[in-house]
């Protein structure tokens, strides 16, 4: 008998099963998430809307990526000799980019997806704890590789994982009218935070920046379930707009483990390019 009552490779989400097929269909679509597409024009419908099973299969396509395509057991092995050598590889650097990616897509699907519309707590933080590591293994910060890494080897334990994964599980799907509602109201933060940009901060940047970065991760699922041409236009577009900012925001961080900039109250101005792409994608988003 079980010691848990639920048990995350037994959950309903795993059945049916989708082909391997799809998921690495999803997945090539994360990878490529911030990659530019600088000649790819922004599509007529910018606000696809989903039927209810689009909605059902999208988040449970996530949860599979997430659940059959991360090999914990290996993955804790990975986190440990990182941690405990503070350095890392180039395979082991893609192999830890490729777990983090999954958990990171699985968060977005449940900010996206689901009623509650947010994160669930754990796997938010969990996730975090990954993007510390990396930054500090790549950056060669054994300090932060060692105790990031000994706290991730810990919480992804089965006994610990069972409790970020039950809430995923578990959470009901949105209609499709809360879906489009949600993407209206992070539109209309998205449109008040880019008046800063001409003076920004590091913070204020990046939290434009994961808006953008759950709207693909939306489109790139959805377009996986459904493909089409006006689909596949939308994610590149806005994976431009997130690669842009992504490689920028790596400069930002550098500046703040270097001391040479105050992530949260030093004020800069925007690149050229990124304001105005997001503003002609809210012009013709409906309000």
């Amino acid at each position: 008998m079980p010691i848990f009552p639920f048990r995350p490779s037994a959950s309903r989400r795993s059945t049916p099963a989708f082909p391997q097929k799809m998921l690495d269909t999803v997945f090539e679509h994360v990878l490529l998430d911030d990659v530019p597409h600088p000649d790819t024009p922004l599509p007529e419908d910018v606000l696809p809307a989903c039927e209810k099973t689009e909605i059902r299969d999208g988040y449970n396509l996530c949860w599979q990526l997430l659940e059959h395509g991360v090999d914990r057991k290996a993955f804790r092995r990975l986190i440990l000799k990182i941690a405990l050598s503070g350095t890392a590889s180039k395979d082991e650097q893609l192999a830890f980019k490729y777990a983090r990616a999954k958990f990171k897509h699985m968060r977005f699907a449940c900010a996206n997806f689901t009623r509650q519309h947010r994160y669930p707590l754990l796997l938010h933080v969990v996730t975090i704890i990954m993007g510390n590591m990396q930054d500090a293994f790549k950056n060669h910060q054994r300090r932060a590789t060692l105790i990031n890494g000994l706290i991730l080897w810990v919480v992804l334990s089965p006994v610990y994982y069972w409790l970020i994964a039950a809430p995923i599980a578990l959470w009901k799907e949105d209609s499709t009218a809360g879906i489009i509602a949600y993407q209206k109201k992070e539109n209309a933060r998205l449109a008040k935070l880019i008046r800063t940009l001409d003076a920004t901060t590091g913070h204020e940047f990046h939290v434009m920046r994961k808006i953008i970065s759950r709207r693909v991760a939306f489109n790139d699922t959805l377009r996986t379930i459904r493909p089409s041409r006006a689909l596949d236009q939308l994610s590149e577009y806005l994976a431009t707009i997130n690669g842009m900012m992504g490689d920028f925001h790596d400069g930002l961080i550098e500046k703040k483990l270097e001391g040479t900039q105050d992530y949260r109250r030093d004020r800069f101005q925007s690149p050229e390019g990124i304001p105005q792409r997001i503003r002609a994608f809210l012009e013709r988003s409906p309000h």
